[in-house]
């Protein structure tokens, strides 16, 4: 199976992107429901939706760093 392409500074800011498009879909359903006083299920999924983006962000930031830390050690190591 042949895997998509993505160019490298898109590629570069998509992490950033799931971390601020959870933000903000978490946000606003989560003052709907607070203005409203009503945790209706679809809004409730919204946040559930929003944190799991937020969380891929962050993990997929983490996994980043830890990746070209260990990198930059082992060329480092090398020379």
């Amino acid at each position: 199976m042949r895997k998509f392409w993505w160019p490298e500074p898109l590629y570069e800011a998509r992490p950033y992107g799931a971390l601020t498009l959870g933000l903000l879909v978490g946000v606003i359903a989560l003052a709907r429901s607070v203005a409203l006083g009503n945790w209706e299920v679809p809004f409730m999924m919204a946040l559930v939706i929003g944190s799991a983006a937020m969380i891929y962000g962050g993990v997929v930031l983490q996994m980043r760093y830890e990746y070209r830390r260990r990198s930059r050690w082992n060329r480092e190591r090398r020379d």
